[in-house]
């Protein structure tokens, strides 16, 4: 019975882990685009819906839905920044992801294995990874259907800006 318990407890923790990565990797874009624009940033968390909420923080506008709450996205102005600044930008966020990942590692080994502690930082630190690997995957994707925005996985929007196009 423990047996099941904790592995609802990683699926748990993993699904948590999920949202929180993905706020995680947003603020990082989103910090990196307030230091190196002067612009109003707006910040997506989940589905830009009806029932999305939204608040201002100075510069930062966020917006944030229950509803796919594994999407984020963070907009600026990108024509009004030189391409080492996007490329700045788009670095952020993975590098966000990286570094919880990294941390929930680290206390991973240092808990008991198998222990809830481990089971609880495996699910995180499994989650951050998971995000940091979908955005460092270079893809096109369109998260709202066929007819939606076209978004650029992190990786390819870094590869596009290095190359110049």
């Amino acid at each position: 019975m423990e047996v099941i318990l904790k592995f609802l407890w990683l699926a748990g923790c993993y699904g948590v882990g999920i949202g929180v990565a993905v706020v995680v990797h947003e603020l990082g874009h989103a910090f990196a685009s307030l230091l190196v624009t002067r612009q109003r940033i707006e910040l997506q968390i989940g589905k830009r819906a009806s029932d999305a909420k939204g608040w201002r923080v100075g510069r930062l506008q966020v917006f944030w839905s229950p509803r796919g709450f594994h999407l984020g996205a963070t907009r600026y102005d990108r024509t009004a920044v030189s391409r080492v600044r996007q490329m700045a930008v788009a670095a952020a966020g993975p590098l966000a992801s990286f570094v919880f990942f990294a941390f929930f590692a680290v206390l991973m080994s240092r808990s008991l294995l198998g222990g809830w502690q481990w089971i609880s930082f495996l699910g995180l630190s499994v989650a951050n990874f998971r995000i940091l690997i979908v955005a460092l995957w270079p893809v096109a994707y369109r998260p709202h259907g066929p007819e939606g925005e076209v978004w650029l996985s992190d990786g390819l929007d870094f590869w596009r800006l290095w190359r110049g196009r």
